[in-house]
Order: C-alpha cells, then sequence, then structure tokens
C-alpha cells in the first residue's frame, strides 16, 4: 500500500448550510461536529494522513482576512467554477502572523499523523491585490515569509504533512517560475517537515520539468487536467509524487481495480521516492454523502498499490 490524504476544503452538510444562511446561535458546536464526523471517516478510510476538514471557512483565504494588516474586499469567482472567494487588500507586514491558521484549526480532534493544506505563494499573491507590493514578485515573497510564519507554528503542532495548493501555475499560461522558486525557499529552507506542489484547473505537462526543480518534497498533481502519460515521461527520483486521481468535481465513484492497475503503473514509470494518492481538489464541490465515498474509495485504493 502506499500513503494517502485529501486537499482542501471539505462540503457543508444541508443542516449546516441552513445554520450558516441564518447565523444559528450554535453554529460553532455545529461545526465542530461536522469536523469530528468527517475526521472519524478520514480515520475509518485508514487515510495516511488526516486533515481538519475546514467546513468553517468560507475559501481557503478567508482566515488570514483577521490579519491586521488585512482588508476583505469584492467576491471573485475561483477560476473557472460556480464557487467564489473573498479577494484580499494585502497591504501590511503581516507582524502579527503565526498563529493565524492554527487558530481555525480542530488541532485536538486530530491523531499524529495530521496535514493542513494552504495556498503556495505564487498563488496567493496571484489572486489577491496590494497597493503596498506594487509588484506580483515583492507580494509572493512577502506573502512566503508570513506563511512561514504559520507552517513553523504548525509544525511545531505536529502538522508533518504541509500542502501547498497552487492552481494559479497550472492555470496560468505564462508562469515567473523564479518568483515561485524563491518563494519556495522561503517556505521549505531548514523546515522539518514534508512539503507537496499540488496543481490543478491547468494542465502542467510544459511546465513539468521546471517544477521538478522546486525545493519541496514533492509535486501532487491532479489527473484530469494533467494527463497521466505526460506524467509517465519524467523521473521523480528523489522526489515524491502525490496522485491526484480520485475525481472532486465528480459523483461518479472510481472503480478501485482499475486506478490501483494505473497507480502502480505510473509509480513503475515515475519511481518517486515516495508515492501517495489523493483527490485531485477539494471535496467541496461535491454533496456531502459523495464526499464520505469518495473519501473511503481514496482509502481502499491506497491499500490496494503496491509501495513506492
Amino acid at each position: 500500500m502506499i500513503s494517502s490524504y485529501t486537499i482542501g476544503i471539505y462540503p457543508r452538510s444541508e443542516k449546516l448550510i441552513d445554520a450558516t444562511r441564518t447565523n444559528a446561535k450554535n453554529l460553532a458546536s455545529l461545526y465542530l461536529a461536522e469536523k469530528k464526523e468527517y475526521i472519524v471517516i478520514q480515520k475509518k478510510a485508514r487515510l495516511g494522513y488526516v486533515c481538519d476538514p475546514l467546513v468553517d471557512w468560507d475559501d481557503i483565504f478567508r482566515p488570514f482576512s483577521k490579519l491586521k494588516s488585512v482588508k476583505p474586499e469584492a467576491l471573485n469567482r475561483v477560476y473557472e467554477t460556480n464557487t467564489f472567494y473573498r479577494k484580499l487588500a494585502l497591504d501590511g507586514d503581516f507582524a502579527d502572523a503565526g498563529n493565524i491558521v492554527k487558530s481555525h484549526l480542530a488541532v485536538s480532534l486530530l491523531p499524529k499523523n495530521r496535514t493542513v493544506c494552504l495556498v503556495d505563494p505564487y498563488t496567493f499573491a496571484d489572486v489577491h491585490v496590494s497597493s503596498r507590493y506594487r509588484k506580483k514578485d515583492e507580494l509572493a515573497l512577502s506573502i512566503a515569509k508570513m506563511l512561514r510564519k504559520e507552517i513553523d507554528t504548525l509544525v511545531k503542532s505536529g502538522f508533518s504533512l504541509i500542502q501547498l495548493v497552487a492552481p494559479s501555475i497550472a492555470y496560468n499560461p505564462k508562469v515567473d517560475f523564479s518568483t515561485v522558486k524563491d518563494a519556495l525557499n522561503i517556505i521549505t529552507k531548514g523546515l522539518k517537515a514534508k512539503t507537496i506542489l499540488h496543481f490543478y484547473f491547468g494542465d502542467i505537462t510544459k511546465k513539468l520539468e521546471r517544477l521538478l526543480d522546486m525545493p519541496v518534497s514533492g509535486l501532487g498533481i491532479d489527473t484530469t487536467t494533467t494527463p497521466i502519460s505526460s506524467i509517465k515521461k519524467h523521473s521523480f527520483s528523489g522526489k515524491t509524487l502525490a496522485i491526484g486521481i480520485v475525481n472532486s468535481y465528480n459523483t461518479k465513484l472510481e472503480d478501485k481495480h482499475e486506478l490501483v492497475t494505473e497507480i502502480n503503473n505510473i509509480i513503475s514509470k515515475t519511481k518517486p521516492n515516495e508515492a501517495f494518492v489523493t483527490t485531485n481538489f477539494d471535496l467541496q464541490y461535491l454533496p456531502k454523502e459523495f464526499a464520505v465515498r469518495k473519501i473511503l474509495k481514496l482509502g481502499e485504493i491506497a491499500r490496494g498499490v503496491k509501495s513506492a
């Protein structure tokens, strides 16, 4: 078997959705109850790493609006999906960063094998605005320093796998790889945790060679947008490969035997130092009942795959 984990925000139940619309008095307890339920499901699925399902996060950036120098602005569409995030004005030095993410996680509910999902600095800078940092590279590097403070706190709290989701790197036709690398160096230098840079919302076939040179433990790839044939052409020797093969954008349940065969084939071709099987991106795009089935299926698939 190989290890496994899920990515990003989970879907809210209908009960929780209704409670958020009315701002119910017991909303905090409802969030906590749903977090507990999802964590139990991840454990039942025997995932290699367990995450907070982030059901109380309105979007992956929203907790950072609590920083003193950050101001929330208009809603903006998440790439080409029907979901939205709150655009942030990032106009300060983030001096009060360091405990924002942890304070928004149910850390006490998580087992020792815990992971957390954050946005990579390049994507973060790409989708937000700043009057202080006029150049995107300057903003990305400042965000990287802020995220490193957050990650250091998380690592001290037992998080041993840090997911850095990077949809802008996949989605944008042109990418400043120098800025991506410099920002990731800030995050990963001397860090005592694994880091996986995960791509979705775009085909990274033409970028993969450059991305393999990034200072992270490994790469995570959405196989619905980047062809598996492209991944197989590259050596992952010395790197970790996270195969995002369980589709979070489709309710159809995956065929375990078919995917186990495919993953074994990918691993034999790419020869990674370590391999994971994951969802391709956030489960929040599915109804809760289907998300639960996908989590359990993910665990089944991981247990059927040969070790890397």
